[in-house]
């Protein structure tokens, strides 16, 4: 029986795991990068992401408003769900959840300076049915102004 007065010795970082959801993975690595600081640079945060989880990201650049938010790369995972490389277009013509649901997860993301996850599913250009998963890690060239989204992105189609 456990002691309510006796604290756990065991903290969660001495736990070893392998996460193997992509969003997970961005996300841990995102905290490790940012270290102490609100969010990492991009060109830091690009790099750590070119090992081994480059077909998974999306970057988006923030631009003044919504309406000047642009998708500025983009891996195979995300150009194979959509059906289309999305590379120069607007993110709220592009994003599954502003698509569907009107939603504009990558802004709050961008605005809270906060990580922001976004679950749902979707009809690429091919009509195909996806479900999808991701999280939009903000980034930027000093630790107080977000310039970029990096997103991890991953689906699968339904069947």
């Amino acid at each position: 029986m456990l002691d309510a007065a006796t604290p756990s010795q065991i903290t969660i970082s001495e736990f070893e795991f392998d996460e193997r959801r992509v969003i997970g993975r961005a996300l841990r690595r995102w905290d490790q990068i940012r270290e102490n600081a609100h969010f990492p640079d991009l060109e830091r945060c690009l790099s750590a992401f070119n090992e081994g989880m480059s077909n998974y990201v999306v970057v988006n650049a923030i631009g003044s408003g919504e309406e000047d938010d642009r998708i500025v790369q983009c891996g195979t995972e995300f150009r194979n769900a959509l059906a289309r490389d999305p590379v120069g277009s607007p993110v709220r013509t592009i994003m599954p959840s502003t698509i569907e649901r009107g939603l504009v997860f990558w802004r709050v993301a961008a605005e809270m300076k906060k990580p922001i996850a976004d679950v749902g599913e979707c009809t690429n250009a091919s009509g195909e049915e996806i479900l999808y998963r991701s999280v939009f890690l903000p980034v930027g060239d000093d630790s107080s102004t977000v310039t970029h989204l990096i997103g991890a992105f991953s689906y699968k189609t339904r069947h």
